[in-house]
C-alpha cells in the first residue's frame, strides 16, 4: 500500500521524463514520429472538450453558492477573483527580473533538428471557451436568482456536472501519460529535454518560495503584523497543507482545513462556509505555478516575455478561468492551454511543456493552495467585519477561548 502511494501522476511523469532522457536514442525516428502524431492528435480532442468541461464546471460551481446568504456570495466570489487576480501580478512582478537574470539562466531551445509528426487528423472546435465561460456564468446566476427555474437548473447542471468529471477524471486523465509522451519525445530528439529538466529545478524552488511567502506575508498582515501570531496560524494549517502536498488534492485537505482555519478565526461558521465554496476557485499555488512556468518556457523557446498589457488580459482571462478549475493533476494547465495559445502564442509543443511541467510541481502548487484557502478565510473574515458582521457572529459560531 505504501509503494501505491508513490504510484501517482507526477511521480510517473517524472519517471517517463528519465526513461525518454536515457534511453529515448534508442527509439528510431519513424516511431518518434508516430507518437508525436498521437500526441497532438490527443491534445487536440482535450482542447475540443474544453467548452463543455468549463460550462459544466462553472455551471455548477455557482449553483453550488445557492444553499449560502445571498449577501455572503456577493463578498466571496469579488474576493476571489481579487485574490487571485493580484497573485498572478506578484507572480509576474517577481518572475519575470529573475527570469532575466544569471541566477535563473533558462537556457533557449535552439533546435536544428525538428522532429515532424507523421500524420495530422485537424479537429474542428465549434464552441469558444469564452462562449462556454460566460454561459456557464450566466446559467448558474439565474439558477440562484430564479425560483421557478432553481429545480430544473439543478438537475440538468448535476447531469452535466457528472458527465463532464466523468471525461476529466476517467478519459483525460488516464490518457495525459500517452498524451506527454510524445512531446517529451520531441524535446528529446531535439536535444532539449535534459536542458529542461537542468533548468527547471530552480524554476520549483522558485514557485515554492513566492507562493509560500506570499501567502504568509498575507497572513502576517492580516494578523496585524504579529510574527508570533501569523506562525501559530500557519501552525494550525500546517496539517492539511502537507495533505494537500503528499496527496496532491486541495479536495482532500478541505475537512482538515476547515479544522485548522477554525482555530484561526473568530467566527467558525466563516470556515464552513468558505473553505468549501472557494476550494475550486481561490488558487493561489496555481495563480503562482502556472505564469512562472508559462513564462521559463517563452524564455526556453526563445520567446519574448510578455507585455504587462498582453499579462493583463492573460490574468483577466485567468481570474475567469479559475471558475472551471479541474480537480486532476494537470488539470488547471489544461484549463489554461487555450489562454497560453491564444494570448501568447504558444505552440503545440510549449503547451505540453507546460503541462508536464506543471504536474511536476502539483505537490507544491497543491500545498500552496491549501495555505492560500487559510489565507483567504482570514481575509473574508475580516473583510465582512469590515462590511458589518455580514456573517452573524453569535455565540453559537464563536471559537471558545
Amino acid at each position: 500500500m505504501r509503494f501505491k502511494k508513490f504510484l501517482n501522476l507526477p511521480f510517473f511523469i517524472f519517471i517517463l521524463f528519465l526513461l525518454i532522457l536515457f534511453f529515448g536514442n534508442y527509439i528510431n525516428t519513424s516511431m518518434k514520429s508516430q507518437l508525436y502524431s498521437v500526441s497532438i492528435l490527443l491534445k487536440d480532442i482535450i482542447i475540443c472538450t474544453l467548452p463543455f468541461l468549463i460550462f459544466s464546471f462553472v455551471w455548477s460551481g455557482i449553483l453550488h453558492l445557492k444553499g449560502e446568504s445571498l449577501r455572503g456570495v456577493f463578498i466571496l466570489i469579488p474576493l476571489v477573483c481579487l485574490s487571485n487576480f493580484f497573485g498572478f501580478w506578484v507572480s509576474y512582478i517577481f518572475a519575470v527580473p529573475i527570469l532575466h537574470s544569471d541566477w535563473m539562466a533558462i537556457s533557449a531551445l535552439n533546435t536544428k533538428t525538428a522532429l515532424s509528426p507523421a500524420w495530422e487528423l485537424p479537429i474542428s472546435h465549434f464552441v469558444s471557451n469564452d462562449l462556454a465561460l460566460g454561459c456557464g456564468f450566466l446559467l448558474g446566476i439565474i439558477g440562484n436568482l430564479s425560483k421557478t427555474m432553481s429545480g430544473a437548473c439543478d438537475k440538468v447542471a448535476s447531469v452535466f456536472f457528472r458527465i463532464a468529471n466523468f471525461i476529466l477524471k476517467r478519459i483525460i486523465c488516464n490518457i495525459l501519460p500517452l498524451f506527454i509522451l510524445g512531446f517529451v519525445i520531441k524535446m528529446q530528439h531535439e536535444d532539449s529535454l535534459a536542458m529542461v529538466i537542468k533548468d527547471y529545478s530552480k524554476l520549483l524552488f522558485l514557485v515554492a518560495i513566492l507562493a509560500y511567502g506570499y501567502i504568509f506575508t498575507g497572513i502576517f498582515i492580516l494578523t496585524g503584523r504579529n510574527f508570533a501570531t501569523a506562525i501559530e496560524k500557519f501552525k494550525n494549517l500546517l496539517p492539511s497543507i502537507l495533505i494537500g502536498f503528499f496527496g496532491m488534492s486541495s479536495t482532500a485537505a478541505i475537512p482538515s482545513t476547515i479544522e485548522g482555519c477554525k482555530k484561526n478565526l473568530k467566527n467558525i461558521h466563516i470556515s464552513n462556509f468558505v473553505v468549501p465554496s472557494s476550494a475550486n476557485m481561490h488558487l493561489l499555488g496555481d495563480c503562482f505555478a502556472l505564469p512562472i512556468i508559462g513564462l521559463a518556457i517563452m524564455v526556453s523557446f526563445g520567446y519574448e516575455l510578455p507585455s504587462v498589457q498582453d499579462f493583463f488580459i492573460f490574468s483577466i482571462y485567468g481570474v475567469a478561468a479559475k471558475f472551471a478549475a479541474a480537480g486532476i493533476p494537470g488539470g488547471s494547465a489544461i484549463i489554461f492551454a487555450p489562454l497560453f495559445e491564444s494570448i501568447f502564442d504558444f505552440s503545440g509543443p510549449m503547451v505540453t511543456a507546460v503541462t508536464a511541467i506543471y504536474i511536476l510541481f502539483d505537490p507544491v502548487a497543491t500545498s500552496a493552495n491549501v495555505f492560500g484557502h487559510g489565507m483567504f478565510a482570514i481575509l473574508f473574515e475580516k473583510v465582512s467585519d469590515w462590511l458589518g458582521r455580514i456573517i452573524p457572529k453569535t455565540d453559537r459560531y464563536r471559537r471558545r477561548p
